[in-house]
């Protein structure tokens, strides 16, 4: 007889309304300075924002903020099941699907069908088993500047 165990597979909700406004302030940067309008999706979609121009679907995007410098790391990693599902939402609208990091030295952006390697990793502070799982590291080097206030945000990177 096969017995089957059942794990529990809900999750606590760790997205703080700290978090939610500093993601909301470093969306409305973005916005003004890729002139489009943003939309928060729902948490079925995966990630955090649709972008419109002129009521056009523009893309997607998932937007994260660091308290380190850029050049502090050389990759950034961030969760496979995210990647993908940013991927299918490109490829189904024939859009983008990019990845918004806010340090605090500079806001950059890279596009999720970008190189990157697989690794298990994640994090292990919150005792959350379904926090380890492969992640992608995408090299730092390849996000390009939005905002830099190393440089009096003398470089805007466009879209």
């Amino acid at each position: 007889m096969l017995t089957v165990t059942s794990m529990d597979y809900s999750r606590p909700k760790y997205e703080t309304s700290y978090d939610l406004s500093n993601e909301g302030s470093i969306i409305k940067i973005v916005s003004n300075k890729w002139n489009v309008n943003f939309c928060k999706l729902p948490m079925s979609y995966r990630l955090d924002y649709a972008l419109y121009k002129s009521d056009n679907l523009r893309g997607f995007c998932e937007v994260k903020r660091r308290k380190y410098r850029k050049s502090d790391f050389q990759t950034y990693i961030i969760s496979l099941d995210k990647v993908i599902k940013a991927r299918e939402l490109a490829s189904i609208t024939n859009t983008k699907s990019v990845l918004i990091v806010s340090w605090v030295d500079v806001i950059g952006w890279i596009d999720f069908n970008n190189d990157f390697v697989c690794r298990q990793g994640g994090r292990v502070d919150r005792s959350d088993w379904q926090d380890v799982e492969p992640m992608c590291h995408f090299n730092i080097q390849e996000f390009k500047p939005i905002v830099d206030w190393r440089n009096n945000d003398k470089q805007v990177g466009e879209k």
